[in-house]
């Protein structure tokens, strides 16, 4: 997959239930159920912050994250943190952002804490459900949503293929910039390759983050999920 001459790019549709077409943005988590932010109260840390629990999926005995495509996410991005501290074995994250502090657990809890004001704390859990959509579970398949995004589920994408011209879109020139890597990937010697991946990566996930409309977001995910399975397929050389 790749941008054609005209900026456009094709990518497949996906079932309407699969959590790749859902998206777990907080904000739209709240106008159907109020309690997916359990409580706001005072950081015991700090007086005049405040620390919020949000519950990103209702069946919270359940993994909710993929342990493994989390810490990958963070670790794509791991230059815009502070500090980043992840762990497979127990499904926890814990990072600094922005002089906040953010816990994400794998049955799909996150914290804030050092939050300014309530505002603040929708707009930080709506960058973070953003950062992990991929690690996210789909009801569908059961695998990470990332797979989902890259076709390799086998069960979400459907036959039908769509042109999208993303240019209008808020925060395009990271989608292009992204395509520009893979391409530049694609036709590079294996150690320049890997670079070029790397920045096609976090130039979508970044994509992902910051364009406001989560159908718009699902690009940057799919573009994501192609760099991941090219560098897959890189390494298997």
């Amino acid at each position: 997959m790749a941008m054609n001459a005209e900026g456009k790019v094709t990518v497949p549709r996906f079932r309407e239930d699969c959590l790749l077409s859902k998206g777990i943005d907080v904000k739209d988590l709240v106008e159907v159920r109020r309690e997916a932010v359990l409580y706001v109260q005072p950081c015991a840390s700090e007086r005049g912050k405040l620390m919020a629990d949000i519950e990103l999926t209702e069946k919270a005995d359940f993994p909710f994250i993929d342990p493994a495509t989390l810490c990958s996410l963070l670790e794509i991005h791991r230059r815009r943190f502070a500090e980043v501290k992840c762990s497979e074995k127990l499904g926890v994250a814990k990072l600094k952002w922005g002089g906040r502090e953010i816990s994400i657990f794998r049955n799909g809890k996150m914290k804030i804490q050092q939050a300014i004001d309530r505002a603040e704390i929708m707009r930080v859990a709506n960058s973070v459900s953003r950062l992990i959509w991929g690690a996210a579970i789909c009801d569908v398949c059961g695998q990470p949503v990332i797979n989902c995004a890259s076709e390799r589920c086998g069960r979400c994408a459907l036959p039908e293929r769509v042109a999208v011209d993303p240019s209008g879109v808020p925060g395009s020139e990271l989608l292009q910039q992204g395509y520009a890597a893979l391409a530049n990937a694609g036709r590079s010697p294996p150690a320049e390759s890997r670079s070029w991946l790397q920045r096609a990566k976090f130039l979508a996930l970044h994509f992902v983050m910051e364009t406001p409309r989560k159908d718009d977001a699902l690009l940057g995910l799919v573009l994501l999920g192609e760099a991941e399975r090219a560098e897959s397929g890189l390494m298997a050389k």
